[in-house]
């Protein structure tokens, strides 16, 4: 048995393939396979299989604009009208090439590739552009928390989701080093597993229910159950990995619950936690 600390960061993959992959190998714990060329394989098989969800993480910007003589592209007529979906966010800009020529409509188009996908809008690729000032950012954070603070997360249904699969993974696996790995509880306030002096956090109790419910886990496994039947024991305590992709937007929203005082306090330590690496960001 093996107790870690939550912890949270920001995922700054430019290249939606690989973001994609990032977040689908997430769910196996498959990230051993990823390659310098293995993304764009394993995007045509998510895509083949009908694996939508997984595509969401890779964000595509666009910059669409008038032609000169004012023809409007056939993209720009669909994209105007898509503004501000779910999974799309459109501004509108007029520019002009100089303080002497017309005026030209340009759209700056913030989507993802699920959307192109399922649209039939692939060939809009032609427009992708490096993010500018006029396109909503989307940001990628993996969080290593527990299984209850990721079900309160996954509430946030404006977000794009992977997450580590117990049903999947066998943590009897070498690969999992043959053990369960649990998270601490953020009010425990002690940095390793003897729990003395955690006040009213009872360690002694709480490490012999995750030593019980790993040996019950291991047991089933070895009579033959499947991860996703022995699951069944496991505790919230659980370490999984969760990949959330949003608009900033999305994320403000997300800082106002979970920031809050009202918030579960594992919950409110990584909200926090990333809305200071955010900030960061922001001001280097």
């Amino acid at each position: 048995m093996k107790l870690i600390e939550s912890s949270v960061q920001i995922i700054e993959e430019k290249d939606p393939y690989k973001m994609i992959e990032l977040a689908g190998r997430t769910c196996y714990k498959s990230e051993d396979k990823i390659t310098e060329n293995s993304a764009k394989e394993f995007v045509d098989r998510m895509i083949k299989l009908g694996h939508g969800a997984m595509l969401e993480h890779g964000t595509i910007y666009l910059k669409i604009r008038e032609t000169v003589n004012g023809n409007i592209p056939p993209a720009m007529l669909y994209w105007r009208d898509c503004a501000n979906r779910k999974y799309s966010k459109v501004y509108t800009q007029l520019e002009s090439d100089s303080p002497y020529s017309a005026n030209y409509k340009v759209l700056y188009v913030t989507t993802n590739l699920r959307v192109l996908v399922e649209n039939n809008r692939i060939d809009d690729l032609e427009y992708q552009c490096e993010p500018t000032e006029y396109h909503e950012k989307r940001i990628t954070a993996k969080f290593i928390c527990d299984r209850g603070v990721s079900h309160e997360f996954v509430r946030h249904r404006v977000f794009s989701f992977a997450q580590e699969s117990t049903r999947y993974c066998n943590y009897s696996k070498d690969k999992f080093g043959n053990e369960l790995t649990f998270i601490k509880p953020s009010w425990s306030y002690f940095k390793n597993i003897s729990y003395k002096d955690a006040g009213y956090f009872d360690g002694d109790v709480f490490e012999s229910s995750l030593k019980k419910a790993e040996s019950c886990y291991f047991k089933l496994i070895e009579k033959g159950w499947k991860p996703q039947q022995a699951r069944q024991v496991l505790p919230n305590a659980i370490k999984t990995e969760l990949v959330m992709t949003g608009f900033e937007s999305d994320w403000e929203g997300f800082f106002k619950l979970r920031c809050s005082g009202a918030a579960h306090p594992d919950a409110q330590k990584l909200a926090n936690e990333l809305k200071d690496l955010l900030t960061n960001v922001k001001n280097n």
